[in-house]
């Protein structure tokens, strides 16, 4: 509440054509930094629709359609997301797009900025078949280049796969 020196103050600074004034419901900035941050949470929640994000995805993401870093931090830890959920989702698209051992899906999901608790309980309930994804690792090696079982099974454990899926892979891939 403003003192009546306050009230004074800005009549006078007002009459001298140094103090704007607005009328009620203006657009001041904490209005407009409201809005923004509306448009940033409905934004948020837009792109969980259609995709799986993790925060600092969403919020990359939101940053990119021209948000304020702070809009789109705001909008993005607002959206009502359970990034444990997303996780899950992040994983399923990546598995339904290329083949992936249990290890490499993780790295990729913390790449994309899921923490290693978030990307571990995602990769956990993603329900793939690693020896499955093995198969499948393999067949597109075999693709583009020649190796022996051997060297296809070290290359398959290198992306993370175990002994036994590695070995399953070579061998369901004809080596």
């Amino acid at each position: 509440m403003r003192t009546l020196r306050a009230n004074r103050a800005m009549i006078a600074l007002a009459a001298a054509g140094m103090l704007a004034i607005l009328p009620l419901g203006g657009d001041t900035s904490a209005h407009a930094t409201t809005v923004s941050r509306k448009n940033a949470v409905r934004a948020a929640q837009e792109y969980l629709q259609s995709q799986a994000f993790s925060l600092k995805g969403l919020t990359s993401q939101l940053k990119y359609e021209g948000f304020s870093t702070s809009d789109a931090a705001y909008g993005a830890s607002h959206s009502g997301a359970n990034w444990n959920k997303e996780a899950v989702a992040a994983a399923r698209e990546y598995l339904h797009s290329q083949a992936f051992s249990a290890k490499g899906l993780v790295k990729q999901l913390e790449h994309d900025g899921f923490s290693s608790s978030q990307a571990t309980y995602g990769v956990s309930r993603s329900g793939a078949n690693w020896k499955r994804e093995a198969k499948a690792a393999a067949k597109e090696y075999l693709k583009s280049q020649a190796f022996s079982r051997s060297g296809l099974i070290e290359q398959l454990e290198y992306d993370g796969f175990t002994s036994s899926q590695a070995s399953y892979g070579a061998q369901a891939a004809g080596l």
